[in-house]
């Protein structure tokens, strides 16, 4: 039996992490936009709140708030996760985020819970296949 995830972060979510650093967090827009165009699955379901969003809506979202806000993570914690046998798995986190508005320098934090879906595809890569966000925000 694998060792429990809750004592250390699996190495799913530590994979996933990276992902989501490199496509939101880090300050490089080519960089952004290749993570993204690797690691999202062309057909991805993603669900925001109650709201299923196509994956080129989704891209829309990604590129408008990394160019209109700095985005600094203040937390991310893995709360659960399922690894598949031939690898990929369910992954549930937390992530804690301070949105910077790049032209008022007014900001606010938002706290998002994602539910990952990661498969392996038939090339060895994994990629996101599905993701569901509930997404809050504060002042």
């Amino acid at each position: 039996m694998a060792e429990s995830s809750e004592k250390a972060n699996s190495s799913l979510f530590k994979w996933l992490d990276e992902v989501w650093h490199n496509i939101l967090l880090q300050p490089d827009d080519k960089l952004a936009v290749s993570s993204f165009e690797s690691y999202i699955a062309k057909d991805v379901r993603v669900k925001i709140n109650h709201d299923f969003i196509t994956r080129e809506a989704f891209f829309g979202y990604v590129t408008s708030t990394r160019a209109s806000h700095t985005l600094t993570q203040l937390s991310k914690k893995e709360i659960k996760v399922w690894e598949a046998p031939g690898g990929g798995g369910c992954v549930v986190d937390e992530a804690v985020v301070v949105f910077k508005n790049k032209e008022t320098g007014e900001s606010y934090t938002g706290t998002v819970v994602m539910v990952s879906d990661v498969r392996v595809g038939e090339d060895g890569k994994m990629t996101i296949v599905e993701t569901t966000e509930v997404v809050t925000r504060t002042s």
